[in-house]
């Protein structure tokens, strides 16, 4: 019997969700939010994978099975000309201030960092 998924910890929702070439597409790759996250955290913000899994409260090796599905699902839709859809995922929007010792982009900008329960 499997164990029960942890909930990943993410900044924030997202506003875009959508995302499609210029031509118009018939396909679309879903990105749940927490591949997107640890996209963000690594590939936006520079973070390594340790620091990023703290971050999201998971462990190095459940963010690195999250970030390579995230990588090759980009990877996907931008080789093949697919549109992305942004939804879905095992994750909770952290709700109180963030305690990490560097404020990511996110939260510099949005102002939204939390930490969740």
């Amino acid at each position: 019997m499997p164990r029960n998924a942890k909930c990943r910890r993410v900044c924030g929702e997202f506003e875009r969700t959508v995302f499609a070439p210029k031509d118009g597409v018939a396909e679309y790759v879903t990105i749940s939010v927490d591949e997107l996250e640890a996209l963000r955290l690594c590939d936006f913000e520079g973070m390594d994978q340790e620091d990023a899994a703290k971050r999201m409260e998971v462990s190095r090796g459940t963010f690195q099975r999250i970030l390579y599905a995230a990588r090759s699902k980009s990877a996907e839709a931008l080789c093949e000309g697919k549109g992305i859809v942004i939804e879905g995922g095992n994750y909770v929007v952290a709700t109180t201030p963030c305690d990490c010792e560097t404020v990511c982009k996110k939260c510099r900008l949005n102002k939204k960092c939390n930490k969740g329960e």
